[in-house]
């Protein structure tokens, strides 16, 4: 399921068994996982005001070209 900015997902895990419960579970962290639950929940930990992270988006650029290290172009 493609990750939409601000829309809610739909994540879920059939329980066949009561007994089955740590395998629904393993299968839930892995659902999670491939979409990238962890690493957006971890983003969203703390509010970034827009500012910020358009400092953070140009300071990254600076870092991949490589005009931060004084290689000129």
């Amino acid at each position: 399921m493609p990750i939409n900015n601000g829309t809610k997902r739909c994540v879920s895990v059939v329980l066949r068994d009561q007994k089955d419960l740590e395998h629904a579970l393993r299968l839930l962290k892995r659902k999670l996982k491939r979409e990238n639950f962890y690493v957006e929940l971890r983003k969203r930990e703390f509010y970034q005001k827009p500012s910020e992270i358009k400092k953070a988006k140009k300071r990254r650029r600076k870092a991949i070209d490589g005009t931060e290290l004084g290689q000129s172009k």
